[in-house]
This record gives structure tokens, sequence and C-alpha cells, in this order.
């Protein structure tokens, strides 16, 4: 099984299931969860364009349409582009400006240099083949002090050094069928607060912003190496 494969079982096939980490918790404080992708969006400022690699369903292509003048989201999973391209026609009216395709980031973003305002990254990166590779191309196609924000899990997390000390594996994805959906749901790499920035700096991009999302978010906020349970890094292309 090849990674596209691999996606279209976990989305075309519906094979992903979902977790909800403290779900009374948050039932009864929602109005103090902040979810990643509103995270990310609070990041960004207006813009002409916009690259959201790894755009899913569009999900966020949606939330930030009304402040680029052109959204372009891709995937691998041919079956979530047609759904997030279906939403787009049903509601053509007013997301005429968004802009699906299918890529596989791991061999090559199709964009020419300097294209993009902006870029986001949600919930990928630590399931690209080689991170160094994506977040280059990703610097490639974005202007001179254009913004890339990502995020990823965060393995430093205070719940995942407990499971550590305690001899279990730290689970970043979903803990249910891993034979079908791939080792820890497709996740192949693990990253910290530091080796991320690290990582981001080593591919030409200057640090401006680390936060994370989550319950209690703007709390955890002052230590989110420790106290969240993903990173988010708003970088600047030097």
């Amino acid at each position: 099984m090849n990674e596209k494969e691999l996606y279209e079982v976990q989305y075309g096939q519906n094979r992903l299931i979902s977790i909800n980490s403290f779900p009374l918790l948050r039932k009864i404080f929602g109005k103090f969860d902040l979810y990643r992708e509103d995270l990310v969006l609070s990041f960004l400022n207006e813009g002409d364009k916009l690259l959201d690699v790894g755009c899913g369903n569009g999900s966020f292509a949606y939330k930030v349409s009304k402040k680029f003048n052109e959204v372009y989201g891709i995937d691998i999973s041919s079956s979530r582009i047609q759904e997030a391209r279906k939403r787009a026609a049903e509601k053509s009216g007013n997301f005429n400006n968004l802009y699906f395709s299918v890529c596989n980031v791991n061999e090559k973003i199709d964009f020419p240099n300097d294209m993009f305002d902006a870029a986001i990254s949600i919930a990928t990166i630590e399931h690209i083949f080689d991170p160094y590779f994506v977040i280059r191309e990703v610097h490639r196609v974005l202007k001179k002090k254009g913004v890339f924000i990502a995020e990823v899990p965060n393995i430093a997390y205070l719940r995942h050094r407990v499971s550590l000390l305690f001899g279990k594996l730290p689970i970043t994805s979903t803990p249910y069928n891993w034979k079908e959906i791939g080792w820890d749901g497709g996740h192949l790499h693990y990253f910290t607060k530091k080796t991320f920035c690290d990582l981001l700096k080593s591919c030409g991009f200057k640090i401006l912003e680390v936060s994370g999302s989550g319950l209690f978010a703007r709390l955890r906020n002052f230590y989110p190496s420790l106290l969240t349970g993903d990173i988010c890094v708003k970088a600047e292309k030097c």
C-alpha cells in the first residue's frame, strides 16, 4: 500500500475514527476550547493568494476565503478533493475564489516560484515522507517575507511524557484500527517545539510566533512546549 492508497482507506472509505480528548470538559467549557483551525486563522492577515497544504475536505479554506482573493488547496486524497470541490460548487456564490487539486507533496508542489503571500499546513507535516523537501517546496512557492503557518502534534506534551514514563507509546492520532489506517494513523514523524522550529529555520524561515490549540489554550500557552498537545508555528520566508 502506498501513501495515496493509505489515505483513501482513511478518508475515501471512512475508516479513520476521530477522537476527542476530554469530551465532558469540552462540553462544559466549550467557549474556552481553541480549535487548531481557528488558531491558524488568527495568525493570518489579509492577502492575495494562500496555499493550504494538505487541505483535506477544504474546511479551513472556507474559513479563510474572506481574507484572501484566491485560496488554493492541495491534498493527496482524491476523495477529499472531490468533497472540497463539491462543497465549493454547492456554495459557488460565496466561495468562487477556492481552487482545489490533487497533489502528492512528497514529489512536488505544482505551483511556480514566489506565487503565494501565505501558506498553511494543519496536521500534515507529520504524515509526509521528507519534511525538509516539502518545507523547502513551501519556501519556494512563497513570496519574499511570505508567511508559513504550520501545525503538528507535540510529542513533548505532558500527557505523552507521562505515557513514556510508564513505558507506553504516546498516541498522536487515533488509538483505533491501526492495521487498516497505518501505524499511529500514518504519522511518520514526531516533533517538539524546539525540533520543529529548528526544522523550519533550516529550510529558510524565521520564527515569528509559537502557540498551541486545545482546551484552555490561552492558559496553557504560557508554556506550549510542555502543556499543549500540538505546536503551531508562524514563520516568515527569509
